[in-house]
């Protein structure tokens, strides 16, 4: 199926009708043999992405929403790649993240080295490149993490782009390879760390602050209970003595406020015995 895949797929494009749907129903129908059981029900949208590269992103999240589970051997890789590798090229970030998504998945149950080594070339330049270029620091994380799967899965068999093949350059290369991914991603959580320390430590400072102001008003609060309560005291008294006043017998000067003497006749209302 590798050799085959590659030699079907630019037949899907061909100018006559009748060569196109035979190449695509071959490609259905060689794609339809892969055994392996976790890909086969999104092996549909896989074949319509290779031959309408407009579909790319729809056979990626198919492929997102699969869990691997059984061996991923050479057919397997040789359905996969060139779809995953052109969504790697994707213009939108996002697009690139799930084919990072899935490539890491992949690549973790890879069947051999040898099966995975025609492909190398293909999503590991790719991957450097979103590692490297995207802007969102999620996105490149995913990106260190499907480069770090691959290139263990691919150990010494990759072909560097001197050409050197297995213990030589390509070891040393993807050993240089595997300690820069390893930076790259320590680098990346250290900064993760320190932003998570700093915004634990804004959180506490606004926790301390908001309670330090809850206490303030709380005490605020008191206190103008506590003055209110004691206008209301003084509003009272007040009320008393002036109730008292108007109740009184003696005016200011001594006098009855009825008979207007300071000892009340007989006939006067408050005369007492």
């Amino acid at each position: 199926m590798p050799k085959l895949i590659p030699e079907v797929t630019p037949q899907v494009w061909d100018t006559k009708a009748q060569v196109t749907k035979a190449a695509t129903h071959a490609l259905l129908t060689t794609c339809k043999t892969c055994k392996n059981p976790d890909v086969l029900p999104a092996i549909p949208a896989v074949v319509t992405a290779i031959s309408k590269p407009s579909e790319t992103n729809k056979a990626v999240q198919e492929l997102m929403s699969t869990t691997f589970v059984a061996a991923v051997d050479a057919p397997t890789l040789a359905i996969l790649c060139p779809v995953l590798a052109r969504a790697l090229k994707e213009k939108l970030a996002l697009h690139k993240r799930a084919a990072c998504i899935v490539i890491k998945n992949m690549s973790r149950l890879v069947e051999s080295p040898t099966a995975v080594a025609p492909f190398g070339p293909l999503l590991v330049p790719e991957l450097k490149k979103v590692a490297n270029n995207v802007q969102f620091e999620e996105i490149r994380d995913e990106a260190l993490k499907a480069l770090s799967n691959l290139t263990k899965a691919l150990g010494d068999s990759y072909e560097d782009e001197d050409g050197d093949e297995g213990g030589g350059g390509g070891k040393e290369e993807m050993e240089k390879e595997n300690a820069r991914v390893a930076a790259e991603q320590k680098r990346i959580e250290e900064e993760r760390a320190a932003e998570l320390k700093k915004e634990t430590a804004l959180r506490k400072k606004e926790a301390e602050e908001r309670a330090k102001f809850k206490e303030a008003m709380e005490a605020q609060r008191l206190l103008d209970k506590m003055a209110d309560e004691d206008a209301e005291k003084k509003k009272i008294e007040a009320m008393k003595k002036k109730d008292q006043a108007a109740r009184s017998t003696k005016g200011a000067s001594g006098k009855c406020q009825a008979c207007g003497l300071k000892k009340c006749k007989k006939t006067c209302v408050y005369y007492e015995k």
